[in-house]
């Protein structure tokens, strides 16, 4: 009788990590199947040449962020241009991206992204594509929903790169926003 005690309270420890391990591996095949959903369809916004999925980054603060309020006013990429390192805290902003999120620049200087994440934002896929910028990558892509400062939400076609200085230190990351989802074909 006593060993069978034994073996009941042994099996409890087990019981619980096969649950933790098969709770794990749901995640992992949830996670999974996002992102193949996430690589069929950023494929075809990529295929689209309509999409404006080819929109160039630019390479410097000075050309993500002009000084020249008139030509920062005119680009019509949505760009925002964050920190390098701690919170990733929004530096600036152009017209565009206002006009897409509903903020004024003035609302998320100093914050950091989290206002346009909510409960459908692809987060596994944002910090692969943060981890792939600091091995080196010049440009990642990835699919994502936003939410606007109304909290409407939007799906956005995120495209990532760093800014260099005159010294091609690392100094910010910028980022255009691409809404995709008024589209009907995908």
């Amino acid at each position: 009788m006593a060993k069978s005690l034994d073996t009941v309270e042994d099996r409890q420890p087990e019981q619980l990590q096969s649950w933790q391990l098969l709770a794990r591996l749901r995640r992992r095949l949830r996670r999974r199947a996002i992102r193949i959903r996430e690589a069929k369809l950023q494929k075809r916004v990529e295929d689209d040449a309509t999409a404006g999925s080819h929109a160039s980054l630019p390479k410097t603060l000075k050309e993500a962020l002009p000084d020249d309020i008139e030509i920062r006013s005119k680009d019509e990429r949505a760009i925002m241009v964050t920190e390098v390192g701690g919170r990733f805290d929004i530096i600036g902003c152009n017209k565009a991206w206002e006009n897409l999120c509903g903020y004024a620049e003035c609302e998320v200087v100093g914050k950091n992204s989290a206002a346009l994440q909510g409960p459908e934002t692809n987060y596994d896929g944002l910090r692969e594509a943060v981890a792939r910028l600091f091995e080196g990558e010049d440009e990642v892509k990835v699919i994502t929903t936003n939410y606007r400062k109304d909290g409407s939400k939007f799906k956005n076609f995120l495209t990532m790169g760093p800014l260099r200085d005159e010294n091609g230190k690392l100094t910010h990351f910028v980022a255009i926003l691409n809404n995709i989802g008024a589209r009907t074909s995908w």
